[in-house]
């Protein structure tokens, strides 16, 4: 890689980055941290640079008792084995505390193909954690059960989930909506695409267009997942936001043609959420959209598919919140060519 255009994606990512990153050698020392992942765990990074990762988190030891590893990025540098989104707990020797966390790593190789750098992404989800502890048990096991299904079939749509949850509670925050509100949000988030356990997948990972039959069928995702769920003690307002989150504001939307304010507020936050992600990830048929691009898509359709007014607090939300300072999926593509 270009030394310059090293040096300007790494300041980029110390001083831009809203996640967290952690890059280890063959060696497992650390060679990068930004200050996110600082700030996540609570440390200075003077405690980190050319220490031992194992050293430093695990005791020197990568594996416990069981033979598993103890985090997702020293197994990735052991094993070659990439992994996107592994939720996992870390505690911090230095303050004796507990940090959720999402991590997503990769590998950079050697001109030889060996690995010679191992690069973890780490979102901290400890206020998601904090949620569902406000939630019934019994309830978000069968929740978990049926994402973790869903995960197994079609890992984009699980991420996808995870993803839009933590924007629905974000804008939620950012609306100053009660705390109440913010766990309805998370929730509907997590199993907005329940439904689509019930669509084949072929049809899911379909790389190419879908015909007019397999798009009927990719929409009735939302009554699927709206039935499922009202089957679930407690869960009728849930069932209802899932129901209706491909409503458009202006009517023409699916499955019941509301429009304005006949479409649950939650619902249409969502409809925000989930086309954001949608256009910022990546996927098998089309680059994703940068950040930037997606804000205008959004700016573009308000008033017709979305809420204005939500829209603006969205665009308004995502400019302050530094998230456009930075695009990740960028600097990875530049990062590993």
């Amino acid at each position: 890689m270009d030394a310059q255009l090293f040096t300007r994606i790494a300041d980029t990512v110390q001083n831009s980055s809203p996640h967290g990153w952690l890059v280890i050698d063959r060696d497992f020392k650390i060679v990068f941290v930004n200050n996110s992942f600082c700030e996540l765990w609570h440390i200075d990074r003077s405690e980190l640079l050319g220490q031992s990762l194992v050293d430093v988190f695990y005791g020197g030891k990568k594996q416990d008792d069981n033979n598993s590893y103890y985090g997702p990025l020293i197994e990735t540098m052991d094993t070659g084995k990439a992994f996107p989104l592994v939720e996992a707990c870390l505690a911090n020797p230095y303050d004796n505390s507990f940090v959720w966390y999402l991590s997503s790593t990769f590998l950079l190789r050697d001109n030889n193909e060996d690995p010679e750098y191992a690069v973890g992404i780490y979102v901290g989800i400890n206020k998601f954690k904090v949620i569902e502890k406000k939630l019934d048990a019994i309830n978000m096991n069968i929740i978990r059960a049926f994402c973790k299904a869903i995960g197994i079939r079609d890992a984009y749509t699980k991420q996808h989930s995870e993803h839009v949850a933590a924007l629905m509670v974000e804008l939620a925050e950012y609306m100053k909506l009660p705390n109440e509100d913010v766990t309805i949000s998370y929730l509907a988030g997590i199993v907005h695409d329940i439904g689509k356990i019930g669509v084949s997948e072929q049809i899911l990972n379909k790389p190419g267009a879908l015909t007019d039959n397999e798009y009927e069928s990719v929409k009735r995702h939302s009554v699927k997942g709206a039935d499922i769920l009202s089957d679930i003690d407690g869960f009728d307002l849930i069932s209802n936001i899932v129901r209706h989150h491909h409503e458009r504001y202006d009517g023409r939307g699916y499955p019941s043609g509301l429009k304005s304010d006949e479409i649950p507020i939650y619902s249409r936050m969502m409809a925000i959420c989930d086309a954001y992600d949608a256009m910022t990830s990546e996927r098998c048929y089309r680059r994703p959209y940068a950040a930037s691009q997606a804000l205008d898509e959004i700016r573009r359709c308000a008033g017709t598919q979305f809420d204005p007014e939500i829209s603006a607090v969205f665009i308004e939300y995502m400019e302050q919140s530094g998230r456009l300072s930075v695009d990740e999926a960028a600097l990875l593509n530049a990062f590993t060519r």
